[in-house]
């Protein structure tokens, strides 16, 4: 689980570094195969946790990357890139992962965490996610650092308590199936009124 963990915090860090929009849906995918073999190894192998298991690649691996993937391929090549990162926030990066660090070192003797390590990495990549909404532009960097969040979110979660209950992981991935359909179809309509992926253009909106 470990493993799986440090693996899902490299694939925030690339979302958020990447201004490729196609290397960004590979990123969540890498992320919702891992999360997968995460609810695969948390426990038991029972029936429920395959249910889970399976319902978290079909959705994270499959649905979610291939349908902004498919959006994206009817857009000019133009449109598939972010802007620069901005400096300041590779330092903010820096920063917030040095952050998590010293958390996690205070709450040790606390004996809070099951894993550590796995706490550090989901909430690391939790932090990731908020900054990559800040720092970032592009209108699908946005849906991806959502989707990057509550990936951290599980991460956390399972660091935590081992494992969540079947209803609310199952819960959790229709809330996100439902979120995620909503903004790519937004996503669609503001890139075909606007022309632009650039939600800094949403600004004209205010009354």
């Amino acid at each position: 689980m470990n493993l799986a963990g440090f693996f899902i915090f490299l694939a925030a860090a690339g979302l958020l570094w990447s201004r490729n929009m196609i290397y960004a849906v590979w990123y969540l995918a890498a992320e919702g195969i891992l999360l997968g073999v995460m609810v695969g190894a948390s426990g038991p192998v029972t029936w429920l946790t395959g249910l889970v298991g399976i319902a978290t690649l079909a959705i994270k691996a499959g649905l979610i990357p291939v349908a902004l993937h498919r959006m994206m391929k009817t857009w000019p090549s133009e449109f598939r890139q972010d802007h620069p990162l901005p400096l300041w926030a590779y330092f903010v990066a820096i920063l917030l992962v040095l952050a998590v660090g010293h958390v996690i070192h205070l709450l040790a003797p606390a004996g809070i965490t099951l894993h550590p390590e796995l706490f550090f990495y989901g909430l690391a990549s939790i932090h990731l996610g908020l900054l990559m909404i800040v720092a970032r532009r592009h209108v699908l960097s946005q849906v991806a650092s959502l989707v990057g969040i509550e990936n951290g979110l599980v991460v956390l979660a399972a660091s935590v308590a081992g494992s969540l209950p079947t209803f609310v992981e199952l819960g959790m991935l229709m809330d996100l199936t439902i979120a995620i359909s909503l903004l790519v179809w937004m996503s669609h309509h503001i890139h075909r009124q606007f022309n632009t992926t650039d939600v800094a253009a949403l600004r004209r909106l205010r009354g």
